[in-house]
């Protein structure tokens, strides 16, 4: 069995959270096929970098620099990496941007969402930072990604954007998915209520503001109509809505909160995940293993989570309340077409999102490329 080194800026048991659930579980599908090392590199950002570039884009309105990603900090993340080089056959990278200035002795492998320009476009704006050092981290991560044996993507839309912005070749890029990370259930045992879902740590950013302004026009129809919040406080005034139910946040790892999750699943009737900057999202197929569907944006990757009319509906991106009152009426009053799909999408989510084929193409790749 080879030798593998798999560094990682996130701890190795923490499931909370899509970053940390999908680094959980790849490694765990490393370990499976190889003799595995997992080394934690995340040293702390400069608080006067930071502060000193909050300072001059919130304050000055004036660009700053990508402190998380200065020179100075790739710099001590390279001297952390060169500390534990010792015998491997390979090193797999978890995320490409950290590890840029690093060098290893062994072929290399990177697994990640998107790279950092896509990053940077879905999150903020160009007028924010300055431009050199924009183009400093994106030169600095395009010549890294190129020396790397294979590339690998969450999705085929990651690997296309990739590919677009830095010209890297095709055959060096390699979607393989991901899974989801909750337990399978057995069955569909949805029994007919109409709870809408908003699960998020940042409210605003996933969509929550306009799936509460359409609840809100739906209510008025739909008496019984409840949207369930799971993450970050969507604020008082939502809180205090009648219909919504706000849980908190819920962690995987506490048996109470996945009980509690499976179970807000397990009755939910639609998904709302409106994302405004999302690229691969856990949250519809976990639901999709329930055989919930859900009702996103034909944007970034999430095309290929969501087969429109089938296991959920795609919205152009950006939706008004009117219209995602509008889909999500429509179910309600075609329960034929709604319960067709609710099969639908369990058997397309188990089907497709499985760690334990990422894992087979992973040990296949990895043993031909060493």
């Amino acid at each position: 069995m080879k030798n593998l080194l798999y560094i990682s800026p996130l701890p190795q048991d923490s499931q909370t959270g899509g970053a940390n659930a999908v680094n959980y579980h790849i490694y765990k599908q490393l370990e499976k096929h190889f003799n595995c090392t997992y080394v934690q590199i995340n040293p702390k950002e400069s608080k006067l970098g930071k502060w000193r570039s909050q300072f001059l884009r919130k304050i000055l309105r004036r660009p700053g620099r990508f402190n998380f990603y200065s020179k100075k900090r790739l710099r001590q993340i390279a001297k952390q990496f060169d500390a534990i080089q010792g015998n491997y056959d390979m090193v797999f990278f978890r995320g490409f941007t950290p590890w840029i200035a690093c060098q290893p002795r062994v072929p290399y492998f990177a697994y990640n969402d998107v790279h950092f320009l896509q990053f940077f476009k879905n999150t903020f704006n160009y007028h924010q930072f300055l431009k050199q050092d924009i183009k400093r981290i994106c030169l600095a991560e395009k010549k890294w990604l190129i020396k790397a044996e294979k590339l690998f993507f969450e999705s085929q839309w990651g690997a296309n954007q990739c590919h677009d912005d830095y010209a890297i070749k095709v055959v060096k890029l390699k979607s393989i998915g991901r899974g989801g990370n909750i337990p399978i259930p057995k069955k569909d045992t949805y029994s007919g209520s109409l709870n809408l879902v908003v699960i998020a740590n940042n409210f605003y950013q996933k969509g929550g503001d306009l799936v509460f302004e359409a609840f809100k026009l739906l209510k008025q129809n739909h008496k019984t109509l409840q949207l369930h919040i799971i993450g970050g406080h969507p604020g008082q005034n939502v809180e205090a809505t009648k219909g919504v139910v706000y849980h908190g946040f819920l962690y995987k790892e506490q048996c109470k909160d996945l009980v509690q999750l499976e179970a807000v699943l397990a009755h939910a009737f639609l998904l709302m995940h409106v994302t405004r900057e999302d690229v691969n999202p856990l949250v519809p197929t976990e639901a999709g293993y329930f055989g919930c569907p859900t009702v996103s944006v034909n944007h970034f990757a999430i095309p290929e989570l969501i087969v429109h009319n089938k296991t959920g509906i795609l919205l152009d991106y950006l939706p008004k309340p009117k219209g995602i009152a509008a889909v999500v009426e429509s179910l309600i009053l075609d329960k034929e077409s709604y319960f067709i799909m609710r099969k639908a999408t369990a058997q397309f989510n188990k089907e497709t999102f499985a760690w334990n084929q990422i894992g087979e193409v992973l040990k296949t790749i990895l043993n031909k490329e060493c």
